[in-house]
């Protein structure tokens, strides 16, 4: 079986070449050299969420339930933009948005909770 250094000869490791923020985690593809993703360490964060269910009679009833939202800054080797996923952990609940998307989110987050006093 041919080894990723028989392939190229510019072959580096996944991990060469790492931003410092970088844990070194392989992407969920086949075992190639260009599915290394650079991961940062996930920033877990205690929060209330509110969740929705539906009744017996089909009322939509809201109540208040714990939950832990991870954010973790995350870029493919082989594309310059780097991410920003924020959510549960789960496939169906989360976003991956761009670091500067995350900068306007912060900027505006900060207006609403200032609102509140």
């Amino acid at each position: 079986m041919a080894t990723p250094e028989d392939r190229s000869e510019d072959y580096t490791p996944p991990t060469a070449g790492c931003p410092a923020w970088c844990i070194s985690h392989d992407a969920d593809g086949p075992d190639e050299a260009d599915d290394h993703l650079h991961e940062a360490t996930p920033a877990l964060v205690p929060c209330i969420a509110l969740e929705r269910s539906t009744d017996e009679a089909g009322t939509i009833q809201h109540h208040p339930a714990a939950v832990e939202l991870s954010l973790v800054r995350y870029q493919y080797r082989t594309c310059d933009d780097t991410w920003l996923y924020i959510g549960d952990g789960s496939h169906t609940h989360g976003l991956d948005i761009t670091l500067e998307s995350a900068r306007r989110l912060v900027s505006t987050l900060a207006r609403y909770v200032e609102d509140e006093g």
